[in-house]
């Protein structure tokens, strides 16, 4: 990805905070955010609760719109949160490669 322009002019203290915590490396999973300030962020990404949870649980699920989306919202390169989902997901597309590559045997 190209450099990420901080865009927010006045942005959320609270959601500066999860911002934050990606910048720290603190977020291993996506569903760590869960539990901070699920109800704002999901007013701004625009999506409701259940998808929320469901794409913090299996984070392959986010698009590549609300990645950006959260990256502007916590005001960070999206490049942080992507990490953390790659991280994330690797083994079990691995694992599917895997199990792919068996059946056609």
């Amino acid at each position: 990805m190209g450099d990420w322009k901080f865009m927010i002019n006045d942005p959320e203290k609270d959601l500066l905070s999860i911002g934050a915590l990606f910048e720290t490396n603190k977020i291993r999973k996506m569903y760590d955010i869960s539990e901070l300030y699920p109800t704002k962020i999901i007013k701004l990404l625009g999506i409701n609760s259940e998808r929320y949870s469901v794409k913090l649980a299996d984070p392959e699920k986010f698009t590549v719109s609300e990645i950006l989306r959260l990256a502007y919202i916590f005001n960070v390169d999206p490049n942080l949160i992507l990490n953390v989902i790659q991280a994330e997901t690797e083994s079990k597309i691995a694992d599917k490669i895997s199990v792919q590559k068996a059946k056609r045997i």
